[in-house]
């Protein structure tokens, strides 16, 4: 409402007010001059006039106070009117700032919205230009990372690798456990042998004494120096090839579950009730790598890479087959070729299953591409491999149930029922 609006109500409400009040005192100058002519009659003349002076004087204070009231009221209404104007434009202004306020976050919303998504178009651009980049170049994609004394790469595929860093943290595992038994020797604390006692497998503890995690701590520990040798000179070469084809997670899976299980069938049909099982887990990435070879041709397509890696497993096995023959001074085979078989077919099975890579099948690789090498891609990737791990861990665990069970509750040797 403006302010003219309110001074015409205003204006309006006063010439009511005096409307009313014109009226009020002509009925009270009638009323008078009725009643001075009802004194006159009865001989009362001063008293008439008296009384038509005094109406006469309250009709101009009436007169007065009306008008006074009148102006008071004038003055309330534009008061009133003013304050009204005020906060009216107060709430204006307060909508104008609250709409300016509105625009300018939507202005960046939409500014971080138009950033955002050039963002996320430049990536998608550099990655089609580096995908581009990788069909197009003659050096793979494995070669910046490949070791030299590993086997060689193939000159027509590049094969999808990792960095290795589970191997070679399982040989620094090896050598420290070795090197603190040595330490507790040379210092006189004690024969040498506490912590291999606390991780090696033995047969009565699993059993009777349910020390069940020795089946998997065994894996890193070995018994001799040659074995040690062995072992940790396999883990730092072949078995870091292995982990760069494989993968870290199927790696360290195929080498701790091929090892238990090579303790699992030592167990059961090895005589010896003392066992190490890191040559076994080694046996198990052999067993994988051979199945890698095999699924994908790599004959065809990497002769010389798969005939060097052949001649490293066939040269570690014979090693760890020989200390398997050497008997103990009690004539017990604490490695044992128990163990190394059941290792070996455990990780040959679970490269089958699925954590050895699967590129394609074997035609495809008869002949080189027309444009030079290609990047393959594992389409066994994905779930498929974690449920494979958890399945062959399952199997691991029923098969020492099963061990377990013969051995203590019904008090059968397994070599006797298979």
């Amino acid at each position: 409402m403006t302010s003219r609006s309110l001074r015409a109500r205003v204006c309006a409400q006063t010439r009511r007010v005096d409307a009313r009040a014109r009226r009020g005192g002509r009925v009270a100058r009638a009323t008078t001059r009725a009643g001075a002519d009802a004194d006159a009659s009865e001989g009362v003349g001063e008293t008439v006039s008296t009384h038509l002076d005094e109406g006469a004087v309250d009709d101009d204070a009436k007169t007065t106070t009306t008008t006074t009231t009148t102006t008071t009221t004038t003055t309330t209404l534009d008061a009133l009117a003013s304050v009204l104007v005020d906060r009216a434009g107060d709430r204006n202004g307060d909508d104008a700032s609250t709409t300016a306020t509105e625009a300018r976050e939507a202005t960046e919303a939409k500014a971080k919205a138009k950033a955002k998504a050039k963002a996320k178009a430049k990536a998608r651009d550099a990655n089609a230009a580096e995908a581009s980049r990788r069909r197009a170049t003659p050096e793979g994609v494995t070669d910046a990372s490949w070791k030299p004394y590993w086997s060689p790469l193939s000159t027509m595929y590049n094969v999808p690798t990792v960095e290795p860093t589970v191997a070679y943290f399982i040989a620094f595992a090896h050598c420290a456990a070795f090197a603190t038994d040595l330490a507790l020797l040379r210092s006189g604390t004690s024969n040498g042998g506490d912590l291999f006692i606390r991780l090696a497998l033995f047969d009565n503890a699993v059993v009777y004494g349910s020390q069940w995690m020795r089946t998997f701590t065994a894996c890193f520990v070995d018994f001799g120096l040659l074995h040690f040798a062995l072992v940790n000179v396999g883990l730092v070469t072949i078995g870091a090839e292995a982990e760069a084809l494989l993968g870290t997670r199927p790696f360290l899976a195929v080498y701790a579950l091929s090892a238990a299980m090579g303790g699992i069938g030592s167990m059961a049909f090895d005589p010896t009730t003392l066992h190490v099982t890191s040559s076994d887990g080694l046996m198990g990435v052999f067993g994988a790598l051979l199945l890698y070879s095999a699924l994908n041709v790599e004959n065809e397509w990497n002769l010389r890479g798969f005939t060097v890696r052949l001649l490293y497993c066939g040269f570690f096995s014979v090693g760890f087959q020989y200390l398997a023959s050497v008997p103990t001074e009690d004539g017990t085979h604490v490695v044992n070729s128990v163990g190394h078989l059941w290792g070996f077919l455990a990780g040959a099975a679970m490269g089958y299953a699925g954590l050895a890579p699967l590129f394609t099948s074997g035609k495809k690789f008869s002949k080189p591409p027309d444009d030079g090498r290609k990047n393959l891609e594992d389409v066994g990737a994905g779930p498929r491999k974690t449920f494979v791990m958890l399945g062959s861990a399952s199997t691991a665990l029923v098969a020492l149930c099963v061990v377990v069970l013969l051995k203590r509750t019904l008090d059968v040797d397994p070599r006797d029922v298979f």
